[in-house]
């Protein structure tokens, strides 16, 4: 009996472990996003308090909770990753560097790295893109 290595396994479990790579990105921007989008004085804030214009606050709690959304489902996947990726980068430069090397900081790395494997790799068979290229069109 041959024992697989731990590429074999993923490579078996692809389908799965994007699910779950999705599932985590979704986790963390909807924690993040949902109190900014529905919150908007506090979010207005908060953006203030770290030197952005606070009307800023609420439009990025939208953005991430659509983007997160659309990753849930896997609809538009490549580009709900690329919005929720910009939104990162910026939070990196502006909020995160300036403190040092933070958690934080660490959690916006992965979650960086995390929004550019799923937008390359794909949202797996598990998602309505996927679904969606299997739909016949008639003219």
């Amino acid at each position: 009996m041959k024992s697989e290595n731990m590429f074999e396994i993923a490579k078996k479990n692809q389908e799965i472990i994007l699910l779950l790579l999705r599932m985590i990105i979704v986790f963390v921007f909807l924690w993040h996003g949902v109190p900014k989008a529905f919150n908007f004085e506090m979010a207005m804030n908060k953006f203030e308090t770290m030197g952005f214009p606070g009307f800023l606050g609420p439009i990025i709690g939208w953005l991430e909770v659509v983007g997160a959304t659309f990753i849930l489902i896997g609809y538009q996947n490549r580009w709900a990753n690329l919005l929720l990726i910009s939104i990162i980068i910026v939070a990196i430069i502006g909020v995160q560097l300036p403190k040092g090397v933070t958690a934080g900081l660490e959690r916006d790395l992965l979650l960086l790295v995390a929004g550019l494997v799923s937008a390359f790799w794909g949202p797996g068979l598990l998602s309505v893109d996927s679904n969606l290229k299997h739909i016949p069109i008639k003219e």
